[in-house]
């Protein structure tokens, strides 16, 4: 597996635009939009869900976005699959550089949201292309991610636990999700938000069904991008005390699946136990032994409701010694990486898919 390139630069909002001369709609049929969007403004649709990204494929040597943005996001540019720059938008309107001299040919150039929904929002305004674009190939599959602030790349960039959140080392293009994604060349549709929980408190499922999750008018169309893979990966702050109501905490757990299988039927649904879960933190609570237990729990539900099509998935516990720590004790990019792995194999293994051919 590919190892995850550091980021080699920031570009900032331009002040001596190149001569582009062909404008680009936010609302070409061209344009990929990955994730979730919203599209009822009609100036252009607008994202706050981490790892949400937009693709365009063109012939030509450069692009340029027009952006309007509400907090401090950061976008991770991405050259023909090659990771370059990160753009720091700054609140409001502003057009930004991606790219520029290209050799002249076809080019594919995506535009992922490297922080998560508190950070902010970005409305794509439109773009500026030095060529013409091209129909973009969409991935064969579909995998959706639904978490929290592991999910969501907090801190995976951090050099320690001592650091504590910044925009600048939370990079959701690096987590274990996108990398796998990237593997399997499939689409990524990560639902994480952090702090939140399966229940009974700010909870996941509470905001599931938004395009921006703090905005209860921007439903999501639920028969769009219909998952293959589903991985859940909630938990950690449930268990983060003590551990919760045995009983109603794997109904809520099994009753989030039903509403996951009535929109995909099919897709192979994995019960992740994270890597910050174990038996040592917290105290006395021995997280990792009983969230085990509950999940097999979970599993018994479902499958008397005949919903066999489901499976533990439980990504190793974080190890300092070895691996390092991100941000406020939170999963590095070494740890995203052995994440991959794990949920890449268990993919190849039962679903096979075919290592990086995406079907």
């Amino acid at each position: 597996m590919s190892k995850v390139r550091l980021l080699i630069g920031v570009v900032g909002i331009l002040t001596m635009a190149p001569a582009f001369h062909s404008p680009v709609s936010p609302n070409d049929p061209h344009i990929r939009y990955i994730g979730r969007f919203d599209f009822q403004d009609l100036n252009g649709p607008r994202c706050a869900w981490p790892a949400s990204e937009v693709e365009l494929s063109f012939l030509g040597t450069g692009v340029k976005v027009m952006l309007r943005e509400t907090g401090l996001d950061q976008l991770q540019i991405v050259v023909d699959g090659e990771p370059t720059q990160v753009l720091k938008l700054v609140k409001g309107d502003a057009t930004y550089l991606v790219a520029e001299n290209l050799p002249v040919g076809k080019h594919v150039v995506q535009l992922v949201k490297r922080t998560e929904a508190f950070v902010g929002t970005i409305q794509f305004l439109g773009f500026d292309v030095d060529g013409s674009l091209r129909w973009p190939l969409k991935a064969r599959h579909v995998i959706e991610v639904i978490g929290d602030s592991i999910s969501c790349g907090y801190g995976n960039e951090a050099k320690s636990k001592a650091e504590h959140f910044s925009v600048d080392t939370e990079n959701a293009y690096g987590t274990y999700g996108a990398i796998a994604a990237r593997e399997l060349r499939a689409d990524l549709v990560d639902v994480s938000f952090s702090g939140r929980k399966m229940w009974p408190d700010n909870t996941i499922p509470e905001i599931y069904d938004l395009a921006l999750p703090d905005d209860k008018t921007s439903t999501w169309d639920l028969s769009q991008e219909i998952p293959d893979v589903i991985v859940i990966n909630l938990a950690t702050n449930d268990f983060g005390r003590v551990s919760p109501d045995e009983k109603k905490w794997t109904e809520a757990y099994a009753a989030f699946i039903q509403r996951l299988r009535e929109r995909a039927p099919h897709a192979r649904i994995y019960c992740a136990i994270g890597p910050m879960i174990s038996d040592t933190w917290p105290p006395k609570v021995k997280a990792l032994s009983t969230l085990q237990h509950y999940l097999i729990d979970v599993v018994g539900l479902r499958a008397k409701v005949g919903d066999n099509n489901l499976r533990v998935l439980e990504f190793v516990t974080q190890d300092e010694a070895r691996d390092g720590f991100g941000a406020d004790s939170h999963p590095n990019i070494v740890t995203h990486e052995s994440m991959a792995k794990v949920l890449v194999a268990a993919i190849e293994k039962e679903l096979n898919w075919g290592l990086g051919n995406g079907g």
